[in-house]
């Protein structure tokens, strides 16, 4: 290779690295999206000039590195000074900032601890906001674009209800402490974190509009207590109240107008180790079903964790209401009979101890009405259902609570329109038993489920035969623990289900019949496959 080709190779190559290190200092043009490239290790800046007062909204997105978020102050010589730094969990970053000051700003994008790199999306939103007082009217003209923009401070629990008068229809967007667009219920904002919000409004450029963001009413409630108010069209309560994991509550509202109602999870503080849920975990709220009619409002909850929870109140009309929170569950024992009255349109609630592997049976009758069964086990979730069987005056729900713990039994009339005398018996049953190559016969209650036990050892292939005439069966197999391995509802009577399991590990294994269609005698065979 001679001395000329030798240079020229020298110099593209030392070209090949230098231009990396310039592409990373680029001119903001403007707001919109930019997609770029992040040479590893390095650090890029996007350079803008920017005004006093001005916001700034960024988020950079990526599937190649962990990306950190600044924005600085360029000081000239000196080095510049960073004003904001995020760094937030998984493969995005993003800010929302009011600058100080006129002058030259960075947005600057690098990997963790200055490592990794690769493809990124940048996006950036700039708009001049006006500042607004909560509760205070505020008037303004929309901008050449038709928009308009606020910026005000709000702290978390707080519900907003904005309202603009002017340009028709729903004209506004609500951001929140990172420039993220919020989520609204019936045109009211719940604040998930305390910090400087904005609000984007559209319409007609040059057209004058009137804003009033107002503020929900904020009072704690207690069990046993009886509150009432007073609300115009518009206007908010928000009612709190405490609870931990398992707390039953029922809220009723006697009122007079129409009102918009929820209950939720009041907002958390995040903090840096805030992770999100996992699955299996108890659900923050189980809603129950229960009817809300004549003029009154039900909600019926078991509750997740522990913590404050809001129930609110929004009037569409003007409203007067009375309000009340109580857990009216009943303790039931095992092997007694419970004579009660259901309310028209109204649900009984019972509570009952569980213990692991325990099986039992809930029976519901009444001549006046036709009773629906649900059982809910110790994590609210739905164990059971009697079922929409119209053509009895009974209902039935057999279970076996796998974990154990308090369980609740609600019984509620089929269509919610009935109402009447009752009798409620809960009873445990055993468990019938079945040999490896062993057969069995019996008969399934209407609505019930039929539990059979038999041991079985780690690897052994167990081969399940159901059979019946009279209906179409569904099969469920649990393994010692309770966890389903098996679920067969293919096929139906007379066709009966037929299937082979692996048996993961040694120990007694629970086997459950039911129907989808009908009742009656069936036969069952268990065959080792080995």
């Amino acid at each position: 290779m001679n001395k000329k080709m030798w240079t020229l190779l020298v110099a593209v190559s030392v070209f090949a690295l230098v231009a990396p290190a310039q592409e990373s200092v680029r001119n903001l043009e403007g707001p919109g999206q930019h997609n770029k490239f992040l040479t590893p290790g390095q650090l890029d800046r996007w350079v803008f000039e920017g005004q006093k007062g001005e916001t700034i909204v960024a988020h950079v997105a990526t599937n190649e590195f962990d990306p950190v978020l600044e924005l600085a102050a360029a000081q000239g010589d000196k080095e510049d000074k960073v004003l904001m730094e995020v760094d937030d969990p998984g493969g995005e970053s993003r800010f929302s900032f009011r600058l100080p000051e006129k002058g030259q700003y960075k947005i600057r994008i690098h990997g963790f601890k200055r490592q990794g790199g690769g493809n990124y999306t940048l996006q950036v939103r700039r708009f001049q906001a006006m500042p607004l007082g909560l509760g205070k009217p505020s008037l303004g003209t929309f901008d050449q674009e038709g928009h308009a923009y606020h910026w005000f401070q709000a702290v978390r629990d707080q519900i907003l209800i904005p309202d603009v008068k002017g340009p028709p229809g729903r004209v506004w967007k609500m951001l929140d402490i990172k420039g993220r667009e919020m989520s609204d219920w019936n045109g009211t904002v719940l604040v998930q974190q305390s910090g400087e919000h904005s609000m984007v409004l559209s319409g007609q450029p040059g057209q004058r509009y009137e804003l009033l963001v107002r503020e929900a009413r904020r009072q704690d409630l207690s069990e046993g207590q009886e509150p009432s108010g007073n609300l115009q069209q518009g206007e908010m309560d928000v009612w709190s109240f405490s609870g931990k994991p398992g707390d039953f509550r029922v809220l009723e509202v006697e009122k007079k107008g129409q009102v918009a109602s929820r209950l939720i999870g009041a907002p958390q503080e995040k903090t840096a180790d805030s992770r999100l849920a996992q699955p299996g975990e108890r659900p923050e709220i189980s809603l129950l079903p229960v009817a809300s009619r004549g003029g009154r409002l039900r909600w019926a909850a078991i509750l997740g964790r522990e913590g404050k929870y809001q129930f609110h109140l929004l009037a569409i009309t003007s409203t007067s209401y009375k309000l009340k929170v109580r857990d009216p569950s009943v303790a039931i024992e095992w092997g007694r009979e419970v004579k009660a009255v259901l309310p028209v349109a109204g649900s009984a609630f019972y509570s009952l101890k569980t213990a692991p592997g325990q099986l039992l049976e809930a029976t519901a009758g009444s001549q006046q009405f036709v009773p629906l069964l649900r059982l809910y086990d110790s994590q609210g979730r739905l164990a059971g259902s009697s079922g929409e069987i119209t053509d009895t005056l009974e209902g039935r729900i057999t279970h076996m609570a796998v974990a154990g713990g308090l369980y609740r039994l609600q019984v509620s009339s089929v269509g919610d329109g009935g109402g009447g005398e009752f009798r409620l018996a809960l009873v445990e049953t055993k468990l019938k038993d079945l040999q490896m190559g062993g057969r069995g016969q019996a008969t399934l209650a209407s609505g019930g489920t039929d539990f059979w036990a038999f041991p079985g050892k780690e690897g052994q292939i167990a081969i399940l035969s159901v059979r019946s005439s009279a209906f179409d069966p569904v099969v469920d197999l649990r393994s010692p623990e309770g966890v389903r391995l098996a679920s067969e509802n293919r096929g139906g009577a007379d066709a009966g289900k037929v299937f082979a399991v692996k048996l993961p590990k040694t120990g007694r294994y629970i086997l459950g019949i039911s129907s989808r269609r009908g009742a009656g005698e069936y036969s069952i065979r268990l065959i080792d496959g080995n």
